[in-house]
């Protein structure tokens, strides 16, 4: 899958991993094994719903938008981007990262 970053300081921290250990601490290898996954994924529904990564649609401030989980708490906020039918997470190819964070 093909993956893109909502600013330049999000995808310098994602990428590196001494600033990813500095922002994210213990979180740092997680981050890393999930965007492995994300990467080697032809598309959004060869993540699965169950865990560990725990792919889940949001809604509220974060509607149109997909999570995966990292730990119990943090979650990698995924929004699709491109051409794709909302109804077939098939056809989600690419897609940016938002956001890192605990959002409960």
């Amino acid at each position: 899958m093909n993956i893109q970053f909502a600013s330049r300081k999000m995808e310098a921290i994602v990428t590196n991993e001494r600033l990813r250990q500095r922002k994210y601490g213990q979180l740092s290898r997680l981050i890393a094994s999930r965007l492995a996954e994300l990467e080697a994924a032809n598309s959004l529904a060869e993540i699965p719903e169950g865990p560990p990564p725990r792919r889940h649609k949001l809604t509220g401030d974060f509607t149109n938008c997909w999570s995966v989980s990292i730990s119990q708490n943090y979650r990698i906020i995924l929004s699709p981007i491109g051409e794709y039918d909302k109804t077939v997470l098939s056809s989600i190819t690419e897609v940016e990262i938002l956001d890192i964070c605990d959002y409960h």
